[in-house]
């Protein structure tokens, strides 16, 4: 099973607007969402702007051979430009649990070499066990992991840096 990443360009930013919803029904679960007054799961769409407007930030879609299969929104952290950020990663349904998240997650940070962090929400379990396995696949040990505040959300942060 071929997984690889496909930096999104401008012209399809529609799919990933289509997608959106689901992460956001997704993360309900943890921020306690509700859908709007037509059922939907919505978003601001202006909120991905920076994804074609902004350098330090990089958008890819994730594919199972020609499937597509989730994204990946990579960026600088605001606060400290230095580290490479997950700002949103997602994984459909149909493709959990089979390594293609971990796989892609792999292709990001080789493509992206440098320091590391990636934020989960303080009551999403589940992600912070996938966090974990997949920057141990890379780094094994050397990462560090601690709660702090990000905003005004308490979350897990975990640290490493890819060299090569």
């Amino acid at each position: 099973m071929e997984v690889f990443l496909k930096q999104i360009e401008a012209d399809s930013r529609h799919i990933l607007e289509n997608l959106f919803p689901y992460y956001v029904y997704d993360m309900s679960e943890f921020m306690k969402w509700d859908p709007d007054l037509n059922g939907l799961y919505t978003f601001k769409s202006s909120t991905l702007d920076c994804y074609w407007s902004d350098t330090s930030h990089v958008p890819y879609f994730i594919y199972v051979g020609k499937d597509l299969a989730g994204f990946v929104l990579v960026r600088k952290y605001p606060s400290s430009p230095e580290i490479l950020d997950i700002d949103q990663f997602f994984v459909l349904r149909k493709f959990k649990g089979q390594g293609i998240g971990k796989s892609a997650f792999k292709e990001v940070v080789n493509r992206h070499v440098g320091k590391w962090q990636i934020r989960v929400l303080k009551e999403n379990e589940a992600a912070l066990t996938f966090w974990l396995s997949a920057v141990s696949d890379i780094v094994g040990c050397n990462y560090d992991a601690c709660l702090d505040i990000d905003v005004d959300l308490e979350m897990h942060f975990i640290s490493f840096e890819k060299v090569s």
